[in-house]
């Protein structure tokens, strides 16, 4: 697990919720508080869907979030920033899943990697790999990133 600053707070937030380099994580959650505090689940109600639309969707248990990230950022748009947001993707890796948490408060914006393994395995070289990659990842999109 690392924890990463992101010194460009704007150019994270564009590239999040209006580009395309998280898109093929899977959205987990979101906490934004606003006026109201708003939780949004990254969950597929299958319930919603047509049996043909349920079939294309194909057996995830969460929405990517080149899908969901509409419904976030309706959510965070305003004349106001959030008090404060969360929000949580992941993706599955060769070893285990892949995990980003964003976190955004008065204090500034922090990305924090996970992982979590498949099976016991008490190598812990696949955990620092992603932390590696996730840094790396956020590096390419040329943001201005410190390890905290």
């Amino acid at each position: 697990m690392t924890a990463l600053r992101v010194n460009d707070i704007k150019k994270f937030m564009e590239l999040l919720l209006s580009g395309e380099a998280f898109d093929r994580f899977m959205f987990i959650e979101a906490e934004v508080g606003m006026s109201m505090d708003h939780r949004i689940s990254g969950r597929i109600n299958r319930a919603f869907y047509t049996s043909d639309e349920n079939e294309i969707l194909g057996s995830g248990v969460y929405h990517l979030w080149a899908n969901a990230k509409d419904s976030v950022r309706k959510t965070v748009s305003g004349k106001r920033l959030p008090v404060r947001m969360k929000i949580v993707l992941q993706k599955e890796g060769e070893s285990g899943t892949q995990i980003i948490n964003i976190r955004f408060d008065q204090t500034g914006l922090t990305v924090v990697t996970g992982f979590a393994q498949n099976g016991f395995n008490p190598d812990k070289q696949p955990e620092r790999d992603w932390d590696k990659e996730a840094c790396e990842f956020l590096k390419s999109l040329g943001l201005d990133v410190d390890i905290c």
